[in-house]
């Protein structure tokens, strides 16, 4: 009975190989289990994947990457390969394409035209399954999107063990992907196209679409320099390493291009490995990169680092800095290139030449009301009023009325250097077009310094009116107050003039102008006694003026 046990198993076992595919082993070495985890290194998901090439590309569900910091291909033997990159992804069908590290793979060949109603489908059972057997049926139907791909219907039901296991025709060529149906209990399941899959691809658009934002892994590059390069860009720096391993791997995919040596270095120099940025730059020149671009780049990030308070390396010093960015301009004469030799120029205090460099690169496009400042500010440490009058003169005109708000701090500067010599129309001009800019940002103390201004060139009203703003916007401030009250009296108005030299007492009793005013203010009132109660405590806080207006 035993001898006819075995007889029978025999026989079963060779009815079930003689009914798989022939392709059916050669399949089975392409197919992998999918392990996803989370940042602490819990499981995540397990799910299924194939291989579609010799470079390690790999098809599989997208949902089982929401959330997950590491995911590992698994073979049929239980050895592990990591999952290096996401090479393309669409969380609208579920499909994710990936790129495995350190695999030899054998790939199934994707299938060159659509499958139609009637046509065999092979369903191949994910790696644990007990039974290892395909179910094969028939395509229900065929629905065709993006005027390329299908999504199948298949009438049988399996098990969501079986998502992204490969579906192949009579000919061993994967047609599509299984998905599952929503409703647990569906007779039937679907199958997207696998080339659909293949075809997604990373973009510069990527780094902030939200198919790619949910996925923490790695995306890999764009094929082309530029997509790459912004890319690198639109991710931003919050992940320092993950910035950093987008840089390493943008060099290695192109060697003699400056751009991702120099994102590399400026984000090292950020994160304060000076030793391992330097090494980059001198990796940049050694591979024939764009030299002038190289040296700018660490001119500017040493220029930069300077003030961070960081301790530097003995060589990174302004006179480096200065070194690079002129063997810079000797290779390409950039405006950028001189400005950033003027900054170096003013921080080492060399304003007259610094500033005929913020001049000379004001050219072309470079043109800019910036500059015009720069070169203002530096004749200002050199102490030419009048030279600064001019600058700041031109910088305004690089703007045409109505002024946009980039013309504000040409505008509000001129108006200090205004103030400063005295033409105070002008000034409060100039400090009426910044407020109508900047109206949301100006305080009180911009209100107060334009109404000495106006006080100065005797626009009383106007006057008053802004030191009224100013005290209504900072009220504890007793000079505010106690203008106000001097500005009321001029006016005549004594009960408003008394009432806000209170104010100013009150807050600070030690402020002797606002005693002064007072007591000028009720001597008009004829309130002698009182009067000279606030002359006399202006007096005893060093009031000369008070001292000459208290009576014998």
């Amino acid at each position: 009975m035993l001898r006819n046990l075995f007889t029978l198993l025999f026989v079963c076992t060779a009815l079930a190989a003689a009914a798989q595919p022939k392709w059916f082993k050669r399949v089975r070495k392409a197919q992998m289990n999918i392990i996803t985890y989370d940042s602490d290194g819990q499981l995540l998901r397990s799910t299924n994947g194939f291989f579609i090439d010799n470079d390690g590309t790999l098809l599989c569900d997208y949902a089982a990457f929401r959330g997950a910091a590491r995911a590992v291909a698994v073979d049929e033997r239980g050895k592990e390969y990591p999952v290096e990159t996401i090479a393309g992804a669409s969380a609208l069908y579920d499909v994710i394409k990936l790129h495995i590290g350190g695999v030899k793979p054998t790939p199934l060949t994707l299938a060159h035209t659509i499958a139609t109603k009637g046509d065999a489908a092979h369903i191949m059972p994910y790696l644990s399954s007990k039974t290892g057997v395909c179910t094969t049926t028939t395509v229900a139907d065929a629905s065709i999107f993006n005027e390329t791909y299908a999504y199948y219907t298949l009438p049988v039901q399996l098990t969501e063990k079986s998502t992204s296991c490969p579906v192949l025709n009579d000919d061993g060529e994967v047609i599509g992907m299984v998905q599952m149906s929503a409703k647990a209990d569906d007779d039937k399941c679907f199958a997207i196209s696998a080339d659909f899959v293949r075809s997604l691809t990373v973009s510069a658009l990527s780094a902030t679409a939200t198919d790619y934002h949910d996925l923490l892994l790695r995306k890999q590059l764009p094929d082309d320099e530029a997509q790459a390069a912004s890319f690198i860009f639109l991710i931003g720096t919050r992940d320092t390493a993950l910035y950093l391993d987008y840089t390493d791997d943008f060099i290695r995919r192109f060697p003699s291009s400056t751009q991702g040596y120099v994102l590399r270095a400026e984000m090292l120099t950020a994160k304060g490995d000076f030793s391992q940025a330097d090494e980059t730059w001198e990796a940049a020149i050694k591979a024939k990169t764009t030299a002038h671009e190289v040296l700018y780049s660490r001119a500017r990030s040493i220029f930069g680092a300077i003030d961070t308070g960081h301790a530097l390396p003995d060589t990174w010093t302004l006179d480096r800095a200065l070194e690079d960015i002129r063997e810079a301009l000797a290779a390409e004469p950039l405006p950028i290139y001189a400005a950033l030799e003027a900054h170096i120029l003013y921080a080492q205090k060399h304003y007259a030449e610094a500033a005929a460099r913020f001049l000379s690169a004001n050219q072309g496009k470079m043109r800019s009301a910036d500059n015009f400042l720069y070169a203002a500010q530096c004749q200002q440490m050199l102490g030419d009023t009048a030279a600064v009058l001019a600058l700041q003169d031109s910088a305004v005109a690089c703007f045409t009325k109505p002024y946009v708000e980039a013309a504000a701090p040409a505008l509000l500067m001129r108006a200090q250097t205004l103030l400063t010599l005295g033409r105070y129309r002008l000034a409060v001009a100039d400090l009426n077009d910044y407020e109508h800019l900047k109206a949301r940002l100006v305080n009180a103390n911009f209100y107060y310094q334009r109404y000495q201004a106006e006080m100065r060139c005797r626009m009383f009203q106007q006057a008053l009116s802004d030191i009224q703003r100013a005290s209504s916007m900072e009220p504890s401030e007793p000079l505010y107050h106690a203008e106000l009250a001097a500005t009321h009296f001029r006016f005549n108005q004594l009960d408003e003039a008394i009432a806000a030299a209170r104010t100013a007492i009150a807050l600070d009793d030690t402020f002797a102008d606002a005693h002064r005013i007072l007591g000028v203010c009720l001597r008009q009132q004829k309130k002698e006694q009182e009067a000279q109660q606030q002359l006399r405590r202006a007096a005893e806080l060093g009031d000369e003026m008070a001292q000459k207006l208290l009576t014998p």
